[in-house]
């Protein structure tokens, strides 16, 4: 369950940005839209193999309802994550589906990325640990994680943006990583 749900944070990984001492700045810094959608390209690096794989597609979401991320190569697929569940459907059909009422550590990846797509970042903060550097109207974030859940997945992320989150870096416990770029991103 654990490793499925590296894939599915991989997939999709919007991380908290601030710490306390700048969530103000931060905030002022980012925009937080109501709905938020844009192109992404992805790569996956797997340790065991030592080979990279790439993927590309489109996000679009609506704040505290509905995530989409929808890969369009090199293999169709569409990831909804909803505060109730989260989603996997190819050509239309359910792949799978995790409830986040039964499945605790479903609701905390949920509360993480409903959380950075709202800007949420004091809720967040419980998760991680924060080194934040800000220069001008870019900013850099390394999230290390102290949630014992978190840290069984993930050893480090890195993000950076400026007014959007433009990419993240996650950096698995196994030697894997995911980097995820944006844009084009539309409100």
């Amino acid at each position: 369950m654990i490793r499925r749900l590296v894939l599915l944070f991989s997939l999709l990984v919007f991380v908290p940005l601030a710490a306390v001492a700048d969530y103000r700045e931060l905030e002022a810094l980012m925009a937080t839209p109501p709905s938020l959608s844009g192109r992404f390209e992805q790569v996956k690096y797997l340790a065991a193999l030592d080979t990279e794989i790439a993927s590309s597609g489109r996000f679009a979401y609506e704040r505290d309802r509905e995530i989409n991320w929808q890969t369009l190569a090199p293999i169709e697929n569409m990831l909804r994550l909803t505060p109730e569940r989260i989603t996997s459907e190819q050509a239309g059909r359910v792949l799978s589906q995790l409830e986040t009422g039964n499945n605790p550590v479903v609701a905390l990846f949920s509360d993480i990325f409903f959380g950075v797509m709202t800007a949420r970042w004091s809720r967040l903060a419980e998760h991680f640990d924060l080194q934040t550097r800000i220069a001008q109207s870019q900013w850099q974030v390394t999230l290390m994680p102290k949630e014992p859940r978190v840290q069984q997945v993930v050893s480090k992320v890195e993000l950076q943006g400026g007014r959007y989150l433009r990419e993240v870096v996650l950096h698995e416990v196994g030697g894997d990583w995911t980097r995820i770029r944006f844009y084009d991103i539309q409100q």
